[in-house]
């Protein structure tokens, strides 16, 4: 016998033979025969998303741990670019009015303080010197022969008791005054002995300190006047270099001398370190920063003035924050800052906004938001 049925436009099946009409009718009851049933219509509407998924202690899907947030905060490398200058330039110029006889530097030359640079014609000088020598030998004769007369003044005028002077009091008083004016024309003499001396002494110029020639002025030959002073060579101190750089304003309060500080010139091999020496009391008010200088040692000569300098400010963290692990920020999905799940009482992660500051690949810096000891979840690599 035929088994099969078919389904009409009205769903109702009919048998090819109409002895199964009740089994048929049966089979409509309990749903259509054993082989060929048609499925039930689906219902149609959206499918609703499932949650995400959560363990059974409340905590994230995603694997972890708790871990306490510490105190303290993470020091870091700030960067700037500086610049080397030198800590002393000084143009030296001609003390005395003459002509140049000799230049004993040049651009280039390492120098020592008092060490002989340029040379003028002293033969004028060295006649005024001995013209004002001459002046003192005869003050001194003129001295000598007052004083051998004053003294027999003295004698004629002081008598024993009972006795009348030989001389009047007015020719004791010249006598007197007699001596007192060659002694101050000695003394007269001996200044102006002195100042050609030193007229003398000043046609050999020097260097004021340690140093490097960077620009010379004038050649043999070339006339040199005291008023207007004549520049003759200018002279750099770089046994130490001042290192300037600045930083900006929000890092004022980190910033104090003896900060280290790392630094490196560009074409220049090799590395520098030091610290800050002064941080300069006023900001620049057109950037907002604060300026800084370090001394640079320069013994051996390797850097120089105007060398472009990159920086590297090792700053210590804040003592008011604390650390986490980098791992334990996310970012706030609110507010598009950051947050970190925070253990509460019935052990269950809940998020909290933070203030994040200075990071590293491990570690994160808190400033506001959280608690040194409490713990805060740390998702597994």
């Amino acid at each position: 016998m035929n088994r099969s049925c078919a389904l009409l436009t009205g769903g109702v099946p009919v048998c090819s033979s109409l002895r199964w009409v009740p089994l048929v009718a049966a089979a409509l009851v309990a749903g259509c025969g054993e082989r060929g049933a048609p499925a039930a219509p689906a219902t149609s509407h959206a499918a609703t998303p499932a949650p995400a998924a959560e363990s059974p202690a409340g905590l994230p899907a995603e694997g972890g741990t708790w871990i306490d947030a510490r105190a303290g905060g993470l020091a870091r490398e700030v960067p700037a670019i500086g610049s080397f200058r030198a800590r002393q330039t000084t143009r030296v110029g001609a003390q005395v009015s003459g002509r140049v006889e000799e230049v004993l530097v040049d651009v280039g030359d390492t120098v020592r303080k008092g060490q002989d640079l340029v040379k003028l014609d002293p033969a004028l000088f060295r006649l005024d010197a001995a013209q004002r020598e001459a002046e003192l030998e005869a003050s001194r004769a003129g001295l000598e022969e007052a004083r051998l007369h004053s003294e027999r003044m003295r004698k004629l005028w002081e008598k024993p008791a009972g006795e009348e002077p030989s001389i009047s009091r007015r020719q004791y008083d010249d006598a007197k005054t007699r001596l007192d004016g060659a002694a101050a024309r000695v003394k007269q003499a001996e200044a102006a002995l002195g100042y050609a001396k030193q007229k003398l002494d000043e046609t050999t110029i020097r260097a004021p300190f340690d140093g490097t020639v960077t620009q010379r002025f004038v050649d043999p030959g070339e006339p040199v006047t005291s008023m207007p002073i004549t520049q003759l060579v200018e002279i750099q101190e770089t046994g130490v270099l001042e290192l300037d750089f600045s930083l900006p304003q929000e890092l004022l309060a980190q910033l104090r001398p003896g900060t280290p500080v790392a630094y490196e010139a560009e074409g220049v091999p090799g590395a520098g370190a030091g610290t800050i020496a002064v941080v300069f009391p006023a900001l620049d008010e057109s950037t907002r920063s604060v300026k800084c200088r370090v001394l640079a040692e320069n013994a051996a000569g390797r850097l120089r003035p105007g060398l472009l300098v990159k920086v590297r400010v090792r700053l210590p963290g804040r003592a008011d924050a604390v650390v986490v692990p980098r791992r334990a920020l996310e970012r706030d999905p609110s507010g598009g800052g950051w947050q970190v799940r925070v253990s509460t009482e019935s052990g269950a992660p809940v998020a909290r906004p933070v203030k994040a500051g200075a990071t590293t690949d491990a570690e994160a810096e808190i400033h506001d938001g959280l608690r040194t000891g409490e713990k805060v979840w740390v998702k597994t690599e």
